[in-house]
């Protein structure tokens, strides 16, 4: 069940950057968001908050598995 729940998200994500690709080629991203130091200071602590979630799911996952009950 849950193969099919992944599988479906890997396909909304690629159907969802097939439908905003020619707006991401048309856009000039360095002016907007690396020249820009706001944005990319921005960029840089989303990056990060990302980072510490997903490591601290991996380390969760690693150290405190989820135990199932047995009937």
């Amino acid at each position: 069940m849950s193969t099919w729940l992944i599988l479906l998200q890997i396909f909304a994500l690629a159907l969802f950057i097939f439908l905003i690709w020619p707006h991401l080629k048309n856009e000039e991203w360095k002016e907007k968001f690396i020249q820009n130091k706001q944005a990319f200071s921005l960029l840089i602590v989303f990056v990060l908050i990302l980072g510490f979630v997903l490591g601290m799911s991996v380390f969760l996952d690693v150290f405190f598995p989820v135990e199932r009950l047995d009937k």
